[in-house]
């Protein structure tokens, strides 16, 4: 798939280490792996250390595997695929498309994703700025992330779909249950994307026994660990196992002719 540069927008050509650009600007490989092509250079961008430690933790017991699984029967084997806000890329790595870009402001996400996937190039970058062309992509996905309505527009292909894969409004409801005095069920908003038909609806669930300290990873999850207060976070310490049911909706939408 074809990069593009951040500054000027033209396309950027690999040589050897460098990604380089016809007005000369020059973006060097990380020793990992990935490309940085974020120009504002913050230090404090995508999820910090102990969240990824904490995802990476929970995903590889493989408590989400039969959600990789219903995304991958989305996909084919000829597909160029877009993964925005694709963290260390646990997802990604087993999509067996052709051709695919990961995108992430994460430096500590990217550098693993990168060190355990090959098949995949990795951008250090806003989903919101992707530094890729026009009706690029066959695929775009978007797993628990906010959607880059423009941009997915933008460089997905005539015909081409957006996956978007969100929690249902039953997902996790026993933590919830074990944590707070009032849980709730999750909001359900309907999604409308403008330029995409929304082709389908899938529902998918699982409940699962979940023990400690994997309880506590996943909260870390989500984003209940910037909200919740002390006092019902220190209600995991006392859970040593769970039944958590994870429900997740998977929205398909197409890009008409």
């Amino acid at each position: 798939m074809e990069i593009c540069c951040p500054v000027c927008k033209n396309k950027l050509t690999l040589t050897k280490r460098s990604y380089r650009c016809l007005n000369g600007h020059n973006f060097d490989l990380a020793k990992e792996g990935y490309l940085n092509l974020n120009l504002r250079n913050s230090r404090n961008t995508g999820d910090n250390p102990e969240m990824i430690k904490a995802r990476r933790d929970f995903l590889e017991k493989g408590y989400y595997s039969f959600l990789k699984d219903a995304v991958d029967q989305l996909l084919d084997e000829d597909d160029s695929l877009i993964d925005l806000a694709c963290g260390e890329g646990y997802y990604t790595k087993d999509f067996k498309c052709r051709d695919k870009v990961g995108i992430d402001l994460s430096k500590t996400g990217l550098k693993i994703a990168s060190k355990n996937d090959k098949s995949t190039l990795y951008l250090l970058s806003s989903i919101f700025r992707g530094p890729l062309p026009d009706k690029c992509a066959d695929k775009i996905i978007t797993i628990f992330a906010p959607i880059a309505e423009e941009e997915i527009v933008r460089m997905l292909k005539d015909d081409g779909r957006f996956i978007l894969v969100r929690p249902d409004r039953r997902h996790l409801i026993e933590l919830k249950e074990a944590i707070y005095d009032h849980p709730y069920l999750n909001e359900e908003k309907e999604v409308l994307i403008k330029g995409l038909v929304r082709e389908k609806q899938i529902r998918i669930s699982r409940t699962v026994n979940v023990e400690r300290p994997y309880i506590e990873d996943l909260f870390m999850m989500t984003p209940y660990v910037n909200t919740t207060s002390a006092k019902d976070k220190q209600k995991l310490k006392s859970i040593e196992k769970l039944d958590i049911s994870f429900c997740f909706l998977i929205d398909v939408f197409k890009k008409p002719n």
